[in-house]
């Protein structure tokens, strides 16, 4: 029991939950205020920065492994912290760099004013090192390569393209080593998905990303003209070539039915005079077969698709 008397003596001396609030309310004020001191102090650092590089010529690959650069700075706590913390970059050009030789260096003094613009107003800038940053890089070569369009379009029924698909420009200038380059055959442009496509289709699409690969131009323009199409059934007289003086050939049957997918726009302007089907004498005298192959000479250039019955004929030769 005296033990137990003890240990109820001794929290019984403790303060309170609304004490310790308090006392934790009057901790964390002092922190507070120790802490805006302290930040409020101006401090001398030498602070690091990772670079990033802008106006890279095009025939130009960076390391990514760039040399970090270091700043000596004038600046208060807080400001220190926030360096340190996320304004931790610093941007300069290249666009007065001579990559003439396979050895280059940024004069750092020289990107003085650049670099103090990019600090806050309030911090002085004292010292950059190194006094010329290296610049690790490899010349890239370049090669004309085609553009591959990545599609997904489902057209609507009765519609079909007029003419392929357009990819504008068909190929781009692209950049990389040249390792890389004897791979690429082709530059996928970034999927496309369409669906129940009945109208012109023109669309702007950006070019896939290949690691180590740089592009001229990083947009394409796809391009599709689409029209409505019906089928038009005609009968067309077959002919024999090649036949010779004083020789006449009979067919059976004398004529060939051709179903043809037209634009519906134009269907009625196709006739059966716009066709030529034929049987060539040389092959029936060749193969002295009892039917012979029909050949298909002419067609209209608007026919999407075209199909013929019978495919062979029957015939006889009188002399």
């Amino acid at each position: 029991m005296s033990k137990e008397k003890g240990f109820a003596t001794i929290i019984n001396k403790l303060p309170d939950k609304r004490r310790f609030r308090f006392f934790f309310f009057f901790v964390f004020i002092s922190f507070i205020f120790w802490m805006s001191t302290k930040l409020s102090k101006e401090y001398q650092v030498a602070q690091s920065f990772d670079v990033e590089w802008s106006n890279i010529p095009k025939d130009i690959l960076l390391d990514k492994k760039a040399v970090p650069i270091y700043l000596t700075i004038e600046a208060s706590g807080i400001e220190i912290l926030w360096y340190r913390l996320f304004k931790n970059r610093l941007q300069l050009s290249l666009d007065k760099v001579d990559f003439d030789s396979d050895t280059v260096f940024l004069s750092t003094n020289d990107q003085y004013l650049a670099i103090q613009q990019q600090l806050f107003n309030s911090s002085k800038l004292s010292q950059i090192s190194p006094s010329n940053l290296p610049i690790l890089f490899s010349r890239l070569r370049s090669k004309k390569i085609a553009v591959r369009a990545n599609t997904d379009v489902k057209l609507r029924p009765g519609f079909l393209g007029e003419h392929d698909m357009e990819v504008l420009p068909d190929s781009v200038l692209v950049f990389g080593s040249q390792s890389i380059l004897d791979t690429i055959t082709s530059i996928p442009t970034i999927l496309f998905r369409f669906s129940d496509l009945h109208q012109a289709l023109e669309e702007e699409l950006d070019l896939m990303p290949i690691s180590g690969l740089q592009y001229e131009q990083k947009r394409v323009k796809l391009q599709w003209t689409v029209l409505r199409y019906s089928e038009k059934q005609l009968d067309i007289p077959i002919e024999v070539i090649n036949l010779p003086q004083g020789v006449r050939v009979r067919l059976f049957p004398p004529a060939v039915k051709v179903t043809a997918t037209l634009p519906l726009d134009k269907i009625n302007t196709v006739l059966p005079s716009d066709f030529k089907m034929v049987v060539d004498y040389h092959e029936i005298i060749k193969t002295q077969a009892p039917s012979i192959e029909l050949l298909l000479l002419e067609q209209p250039s608007l026919v999407k698709k075209l199909t013929w019955e019978p495919k062979t004929v029957n015939y006889l030769i009188r002399k």
